[in-house]
């Protein structure tokens, strides 16, 4: 396998950064575990702090 570099970043770097250079926003979504996987000890407290935030965003012509 390959290594991954894990970047962690504040909401507001992620949305301003992809505003400020000519991006429009159509989707932020926080994803969730499914309901199936929350007797998965500390999974709840990924409510509380997802594990990845979803953007979709597309460049303003």
């Amino acid at each position: 396998g390959c290594d991954v570099v894990k970047q962690h970043h504040t909401l507001t770097q992620i949305i301003m950064g992809l505003l400020n250079n000519g991006f429009e926003l159509k989707v932020v979504e926080e994803a969730e575990p499914p309901k199936e996987m929350m007797d998965i000890p500390g999974m709840e407290d990924e409510l509380r702090r997802p594990m990845m935030l979803l953007v979709k965003a597309i460049a303003k012509k």
